[in-house]
């Protein structure tokens, strides 16, 4: 009989809360992020929620991650978002991007134009390890057809030159929509009255235009300058028909993401796992694609951090950010940085007591409760765990777990991002993902020794304890636990 861990009243608590916040934003076939800024459905948002679905329903894990299929578009791309049927106040929505003018998705569904980091073959691989063998190979074939050709549109259209990197043409295809290299490279196509609202001291006024703000404080969300700004990348992208040929000869900023391009490193290791299960032979042209890709992260390390990378220029995009650590989850950083790299990312810089931030705190752009400037994110803090354990920083993974934990449990609600350096949450409330990757972490093997380092962490910063768990048997499964 194997061992399971029974949860502290505290944590079973905890656990109720983020599956009420699962099922609020269940809507049938697919999860929303969140009730208020996120309606609709995102790429890797479902990917992390079916990481977490998969110990409460794997078949419902199987369907959020199969779901995504429904928006893909000829050429393979699985869109960024794809739209409810509804779009009440989503500030974004189908109007500004117009893909029906030229392109029909895979079930007509809307959909944005762009895509975001590929985590589906990491979801499968989590969805899978749920799933009875017979039903595994099942949901493996069902999918395999259509990831093949995500990864193939991001090898061959996104990398035309045959450079191993992938590039991204909009900052919502990181996932990292205001990190200062994205911020860096947009700027230059800020519009004419955003310049003179900025030279007038009187920008702010752009925020009674902005429906996201409504929701969340303009503080908490990058500025309404910003956000006009990559409006306008949008209407280039949209005059070039979504296609990379065409936008490259604009002056739409095109980026070599080092977050974006170390997800597909460990995306196309997974899509060679579940090929291999079910007995499917990967394209030649793929796999050597693949490979390349691995080799040239190499190009964006500069002497202690991974850089994005400006596609025109080659130039490194010299702005440190949390995104510079996803190598460690790629699996593709020499055995004699990792140590460096960890001791960077547990320094106060980037770790000031509440997870690692998005950006070092003594950044000129570090905002803590601000988006990507700044906040934790628990995405990202788990990718960054996952690395790590991989690379056998147990300890270090651990520590970052227990961090997770109780960053979440002393608020006791799941925000969208949490302040590093007071814990406090921001943006929006309910997220979906914050509460999946809760419910992964507490189904984890290993909780007891987590929960007791976090109980020494909380000790040390002052946050509420974790009650450490004992170990018991599946007969001393507390009643109403799944």
């Amino acid at each position: 009989m194997s061992l399971i861990h029974t949860l502290s009243p505290e944590l079973t608590a905890l656990r109720e809360t983020a599956l009420t916040v699962l099922r609020s934003n269940d809507l049938g076939e697919v999860t929303r992020p969140s009730p208020t800024l996120y309606p609709h459905q995102w790429l890797w948002d479902s990917c992390f929620i079916a990481i977490g679905l998969r110990h409460v329903d794997p078949a419902r894990a199987a369907a959020e991650v199969l779901s995504l299929l429904r928006g893909q578009w000829p050429n393979g791309m699985i869109p960024h978002v794809i739209f409810a049927e509804t779009d009440d106040f989503y500030h974004a929505g189908p109007q500004r991007w117009r893909i029906d003018r030229y392109v029909t998705t895979a079930t007509g569904v809307h959909t944005t134009g762009i895509t975001q980091p590929p985590m589906i073959a990491e979801a499968a691989v989590r969805v899978g390890e749920m799933l009875t063998p017979s039903e595994r190979a099942d949901f493996y074939r069902e999918l395999l057809p259509g990831l093949i050709r995500f990864h193939e549109f991001l090898h061959v259209e996104r990398d035309p030159d045959d450079h191993g990197l992938v590039t991204l043409v909009h900052s919502w295809e990181s996932g990292m929509d205001n990190t200062p290299p994205w911020m860096e490279a947009t700027l230059p196509l800020t519009p004419r009255r955003v310049k003179v609202l900025r030279r007038l001291g009187t920008a702010e006024a752009l925020d009674a235009l902005r429906r996201d703000a409504k929701e969340v404080p303009p503080e908490e969300r990058l500025t309404a300058a910003d956000l006009f700004t990559l409006y306008r990348v949008v209407r280039e992208l949209r005059r070039s028909g979504y296609e990379f040929r065409r936008i490259r000869e604009t002056d739409v900023p095109l980026v070599e993401d080092v977050a974006f391009n170390a997800i597909l490193v460990r995306a196309n290791d997974h899509l060679t796992e579940i090929a291999a299960e079910v007995g499917v032979a990967l394209p030649k042209r793929l796999t050597r694609s693949m490979r390349r890709c691995r080799a040239a992260m190499e190009q964006l390390w500069s002497q202690s951090t991974y850089f994005s990378r400006d596609f025109r220029t080659g130039k490194l995009l010299r702005h440190e950010t949390i995104a510079g650590f996803l190598p460690l989850y790629a699996g593709v950083v020499p055995e004699e940085r990792v140590d460096g790299m960890v001791k960077a990312m547990t320094s106060p810089r980037y770790w000031p007591g509440y997870g690692v931030a998005s950006v070092p705190t003594d950044a000129p752009a570090f905002l803590p409760r601000c988006y990507w400037q700044g906040p934790v994110w628990i995405n990202i803090n788990w990718l960054l765990a996952d690395g790590l354990e991989r690379y056998g920083r147990h300890e270090a993974a651990r520590e970052l777990r227990a961090s997770i934990l109780n960053l979440i449990s002393s608020s006791g609600q799941m925000f969208e991002y949490y302040s590093p350096l007071d814990g406090s949450g921001a943006g929006s409330n309910s997220f979906s993902w914050t509460a999946a990757l809760l419910v992964d972490l507490l189904a984890r093997p290993d909780l007891p020794e987590i929960q007791e380092t976090a109980a020494r962490s909380a000790a040390r910063t002052g946050v509420p304890g974790i009650p450490a768990a004992r170990r018991a048997t599946e007969d001393d499964r507390p009643a109403g636990a799944q």
